[in-house]
């Protein structure tokens, strides 16, 4: 790197100064009181859509607020496992899930994943009231809500809450029964077992349930009803069309049934699993349909015909879009394993990995990857290639894939040997020397770009950063900060999601100056953290958090939101940390960002100026470049004068020096032709004198100057 680019870098904090960027005008901040930032309580953020609840106290009453709108008073609010809520007199902040024994015990409010819904329940003098989207749907009393048998829970969607009620009369036997979106079910006289399952959207639901104390006869509950026949195991096809279950074997009919809708596809002596595709109405089943000996040997049906050659299946899935299926197969004889896909039986290996998260797809199915064993050695199968490999790297994703087509690619590491890798699409693109770092491989969503972070094979520095094969020059990378505590993996890229545009943080230059950077060029320089870097839907605009130290002494660091390189919110983010949904951008480009101001927590919705985009940004970076290569020349004028200046003065000063020796060598020879001048009159005084002496003995008048040649 030469002088002048090195120069250019440590000119980066002065360059506003320099050459101010253009005036933009401000983004559009909607700001709304979602609730206090000092009275106590807990808050509760979606971890998707932009949503937030608080439940605290008012007066001696207790009250949730949703996006700032108050629900119904309540004596008592319950957590989802039915403790008693407390509103703690600091202010917390809880992690939201969506029910069951996972849920935060702070969190007295469920939120489905994607925010659109939630739910509570508390008490209202003898009753239990549950709310649901800001509806009362179930009111029981507060002796029958059971929510330590059956949890408080939303359905995976949302669109529904369930929760467990037991009855124990004055005689007789306890009862429980499951309450589904307010309308309960049949009374069971036990809780065992009641595991409900759900179709994709929430519409319908089925579970089984031990019948009354008498009979104890398993019955089959659908949409709230008991079934006229009876099936366990149930599990809807992701259409929601069909209903799957398993009959119990009776003299009538000794051997078990897969029931589609209550009717029989097939009979096996037993029934492992029925696995449902992700979407549409396919489903896979494992059954064991014939003895060897004493062994039932287990087979895979796809929509209730078994498939050839799935003898010994173990394990099944299916693509994300549902065309594709694998069978993971073991020959019983040779203990050895081996795939089926799509029908077509794959080779035998040692040893199959069957974890699901050694089990991949691509999002377009045309890539089924796995990992098997050979000669005590680790194998990654691409379809029916066979690519050996050491240790695949990455705390998340072992193998990192676009998010649609059929990209992929993978990180290496052999720590006996120092042989490393980062392949992608079957090619290692590490440069020679380095080592890749863990899940820093990310695809452009649209599969059109890529880029990963390595460093030196024997060191543990980050140096190089690699985009779409080609090794950036003078760029030293970085991850973006992670604002969820706990988080496994740090963002290491931001595309947008048509691959035209890509984001970084990283030092470059001599000067090693942090900052953000896109498409290469400098955007936002001595970025302290960076948080959710995020293009909008549109790809036109692009959002970061930024942390900045606070102007005031002793104080908290303060966040600071960003559209575009455009300041929109300056406000406590650090309030809500460490927990996700704090910020979010909706599928109109508008950002959402929880935050206290003051005494209040505000919502900040944020829309993007008309006359800022990813293009201004990336202007601005030009006239940063631009700044920065002014801020060169002028460096080099202000150098260069300088220079001669002081070359002026040397000069100036060498001739002032020979001045001043002449000065005082005349001034010597002076004082010297003087003391001669002095000594010679003396002399001719003297000899006057005695002259003058000798003639006054002759009687000769005295002289007043010897004569000439004396």
């Amino acid at each position: 790197m030469n002088s002048n680019t090195r120069l250019l870098f440590a000119l980066t904090g002065v360059l506003i100064a320099v050459q101010p960027v253009a005036f933009a005008a401000a983004p559009t901040v909607e700001e709304t009181i979602v609730g206090p930032a000092g009275a106590g309580g807990v808050y509760v953020l979606s971890p998707a859509g932009a949503r937030i609840a608080y439940a605290g106290l008012k007066g001696t009453r207790l009250v949730v607020t949703v996006d700032g709108v108050e629900g119904p008073v309540f004596d008592e609010l319950y957590t989802a496992q039915g403790q008693s809520f407390v509103a703690q007199p600091n202010v917390l902040v809880a992690r939201s899930t969506s029910g069951g024994m996972g849920a935060d015990p702070l969190a007295p409010v469920l939120f489905s994943p994607d925010g659109a819904h939630y739910a509570y329940v508390g008490r209202q003098g003898n009753e239990c009231v549950v709310i649901h989207d800001g509806k009362e749907v179930a009111r029981v009393p507060r002796e029958r809500m059971s929510l330590n048998y059956g949890t408080l829970t939303l359905s995976p969607d949302g669109g529904a809450v369930y929760f467990m009620e037991m009855d124990r009369p004055a005689s007789g036997n306890a009862k429980w029964r499951l309450n589904v979106g307010g309308k309960p079910g049949p009374w069971s006289s036990n809780n065992h077992g009641m595991n409900i399952m759900f179709n994709a959207d929430g519409s319908r639901h089925a579970y089984n349930a031990a019948g009354d104390a008498d009979t104890r006869t398993q019955v089959l509950v659908v949409d709230g009803k008991v079934a006229s026949y009876a099936g366990t195991n149930p599990v809807f096809t992701a259409d929601g069309k069909s209903l799957l279950t398993v009959s119990t074997a009776t003299a009538a009919n000794p051997k078990p049934a897969v029931l589609v809708n209550g009717k029989p596809a097939f009979t096996a002596l037993s029934v492992d699993k029925i696995i449902p595709a992700p979407v549409g109405g396919r489903w896979g089943a494992i059954a064991r349909t014939k003895l060897e000996g004493y062994t039932q040997v287990p087979a895979f049906f796809l929509d209730g015909k078994e498939v050839p050659g799935t003898e010994g299946a173990q394990a099944a899935w299916f693509s994300a879009d549902g065309k594709h299926y694998a069978v993971a197969c073991q020959n019983m004889a040779a203990r050895s394993m081996f795939m089926v896909v799509d029908g077509k039986v794959h080779r035998e290996y040692q040893g199959i990995g069957v974890d699901p998260n050694f089990i991949w797809w691509t999002p377009d199915g045309s890539k089924f990857i796995y990992t098997v064993t050979a000669g005590g050695r680790p194998f990654l199968i691409v379809n029916e290639e066979e690519i050996p490999i050491t240790m695949l790297i990455g705390q998340k994703n072992k193998i990192t894939m676009a998010q649609s087509g059929g990209r992929y690619g993978y990180g290496l590491r052999d720590g006996s040997n120092r042989i490393h890798s980062l392949v992608v699409d079957g090619v290692n693109g590490l440069p020679e020397g380095t080592r890749p770092y863990d899940d820093s491989l990310v695809f452009s969503p649209d599969g059109s770009r890529y880029g990963f972070f390595a460093g030196p094979a024997m060191r543990n520095e980050m140096s190089t950063l690699v985009l779409d094969g080609a090794v950036q020059d003078g760029v030293t990378p970085g991850y973006f900060a992670n604002w969820v505590a706990g988080a496994l993996v740090s963002p290491s890229f931001a595309f947008s999601g048509d691959g035209k545009h890509v984001a970084w943080i990283g030092r470059s230059g001599g000067a090693q100056r942090n900052g953000l950077y896109m498409d290469g060029k400098l955007v936002a320089p001595d970025t302290r953290a960076v948080f959710y870097p995020t293009f909008t839907p549109d790809n036109a605009h692009f959002y970061w958090v930024e942390e900045q130290m606070h102007p005031t002494p002793g104080q908290g660091a303060v966040t600071v939101v960003f559209v575009d390189g455009v300041e929109a919110v300056r406000a406590n983010g650090r309030f809500f940390w460490p927990v996700p949904g704090t910020f979010t951008v909706d599928s109109g480009g508008v950002a959402t960002f929880f935050a206290a101001d003051g005494a209040s927590v505000k919502r900040y919705r944020i829309t993007p100026p008309e006359d800022t985009s990813v293009a201004t940004l990336l202007e601005k970076g030009d006239q940063l470049i631009a700044a920065a290569a002014a801020a060169v020349v002028a460096e080099q004028a202000r150098i260069a004068e300088a220079a001669a200046a002081a070359q002026r003065a040397k000069d100036e000063a060498a001739a002032a020096a020979v001045r001043a020796r002449e000065e005082q060598a005349a001034r010597v020879a002076a004082a010297q032709k003087a003391r001669q001048e002095a000594l010679e009159a003396k002399q001719k005084a003297r000899l006057l004198q005695l002259e003058n002496a000798k003639r006054a003995r002759q009687g000769l008048p005295p002289l007043k100057e010897l004569p000439e040649g004396n």
